[in-house]
Parts: structure tokens; sequence; C-alpha cells
């Protein structure tokens, strides 16, 4: 079932983000070619939007996590639906966990200081799983 996949991302983006506490700082460190790592601890959400409400972020993402989960143990979506909204689950969890645990979000890939605000895996994790519910062929049953 993939919903397995939910404890497995959140425990591989929680891991990443002890990491990037114990070894990473605010500098940017180049790991490869366009990728850096760079710790930064965000208060806010996407581009640095909401800035300093932790708690009522923290609040919403955990709401939108436990209701995605409330559905797919409800539903019965296509296979592909259940895997994006099984990295939606994963990503607002992993985020909250931060938000209410810390005050911030641990933010640590960086694709080019500069270029684009730094992110997590959570993150990656909710991105990816609302493109792939938006692909028209992810609207189809599998």
């Amino acid at each position: 079932m993939p919903t397995v996949l939910i404890p497995l991302l959140i425990v591989a983006d929680q891991i990443s983000k002890l990491l990037a506490l114990r070894f990473l700082d605010p500098v940017p460190d180049r790991l490869l070619p366009g990728l850096y790592l760079t710790l930064v601890h965000n208060t806010g959400v996407a581009f640095g939007l909401m800035k300093g409400n932790p708690t009522l972020l923290g609040v919403l993402s955990l709401v939108v996590g436990t209701a995605l989960l409330v559905y797919l143990a409800q539903a019965r979506p296509p296979r592909l639906w259940t895997v994006a909204l099984c990295l939606v689950t994963a990503g607002a969890l992993g985020n909250a966990i931060d938000r209410l645990g810390r005050g911030w979000v641990v933010d640590f890939l960086d694709i080019g200081p500069g270029l684009w605000p730094v992110f997590n895996l959570a993150d990656s994790f909710v991105v990816v799983g609302v493109i792939l519910l938006l692909l028209p062929w992810g609207r189809a049953k599998t």
C-alpha cells in the first residue's frame, strides 16, 4: 500500500533536517554544480510569505496533513493520486513538525544563492505531489 510512504518520507525529511542542523551553516556550501547546502531558519512559507506565524502555519499544515490522511484511509483514489497525496501529506506533516516543535522550518537545499528560495525535502514532496495531481494523465484511473 502506497500510504506506507508517508512515515518513510517524514523520517527521511526529519533526518535530513537534523543533519542540516548539525553540519550546515548559513553560508552557501557548493555540493554539486547548481546545488548548494545553506542552512536557513524559515519562519514563513514559500518565498518568505507569512513570516512570524509559526503556530498558525504549523496548525494549518497539521490540519491539511491530517485531512489527507483521513481521505487516504477512507477513499480509494487511483494509484497515481494516492502516491501524489502521500507526497503532499508527508510534506505537510514534515513541515508541521518543524513549525510546532521549533517555531521555524529547517531549509537547506539551495539551487543557487539568490536564484530561488532555500527549501527542504518536505517542500519537494509537496511540489512533486501537486505536479502529479495536476498532470492530465494523473487524473485518469490507474
